[in-house]
């Protein structure tokens, strides 16, 4: 079957406007009623209701168990979305504070595609990254890629980081975890809900607690709805044509 034209029923999502025109741009035809469409191109996160409706059309969503094809678990799209959301990590704490990350003390807690990719972005700015992961794998690779490395059991022990990035998405920094940061401290949460941190307890001690999630979309839009556009259309050529 040959995919030849597309709409977009949720354009409310800027990246989908870049999308759309990476598409367009490739010789794909955009048309305003979804009947004329071959394809159908959905936000990231997609939602139920917005496959309503969409019966006999291919779809394209980001994140979620639907019907269709989640670009969202294309490896090239995670790589390159990693490298986005570390940039927009940088970005944000730059908003966020008056201190330098050349020679600062990091600590990047998780160490999947985005940790990673944040890693090296920080370290070619100069600071002192420590990771904390679990897995015998990740600490050996933290250590080939120059950072320091301690386990989640190493968190309660009192320590003077200057920031914390967090990528594992359920809640590490309980009571003891939060103790044991400096006073001031800058907390960046990048994980997905439910999120890192004890927030309640976090504010109460006053640490700068920053939710930097959906980063991608907050800083490099265009970026990221072209890869959206580029990661459609590579699933085009290699299962379509």
């Amino acid at each position: 079957m040959k995919l030849k034209s597309f709409t977009i029923p949720y354009l409310t999502d800027e990246r989908l406007e870049y999308a759309k025109q990476y598409l367009v741009e490739q010789g794909y035809s955009y048309k305003e009623s979804l009947a004329e469409a071959d394809f159908v191109v959905l936000p990231i996160p997609a939602k139920k209701y917005m496959f309503e409706n969409l019966e006999g059309k291919t779809v394209f969503y980001g994140a979620g168990d639907f019907k269709g094809f989640d670009y969202n678990k294309i490896k090239s799209f995670l790589l390159e979305n990693a490298f986005l959301t570390s940039e927009g990590a940088i970005a944000l704490y730059k908003e966020n504070s008056n201190m330098s990350i050349y020679n600062a003390k990091v600590l990047i807690t998780g160490y999947g595609r985005i940790a990673q990719a944040l890693h090296k972005a920080l370290s070619a700015l100069g600071a002192d990254v420590t990771v904390c992961s679990r897995s015998r794998e990740s600490a050996a690779l933290s250590r080939f890629n120059s950072a320091n490395h301690i386990t989640f059991d190493q968190l309660k022990y009192k320590n003077n980081y200057d920031i914390v990035f967090n990528t594992v998405p359920h809640i590490i920094f309980t009571k003891p975890e939060l103790d044991a940061l400096s006073s001031d401290v800058t907390l960046i949460d990048l994980a997905s809900f439910p999120g890192g941190v004890d927030t309640l307890y976090a504010k109460s001690k006053g640490i700068k607690l920053i939710d930097g999630k959906r980063l991608p979309s907050r800083y490099s839009k265009k970026s990221a709805g072209l890869l959206i556009g580029k990661t459609i259309h590579q699933i085009i050529k290699e299962d379509f044509s």
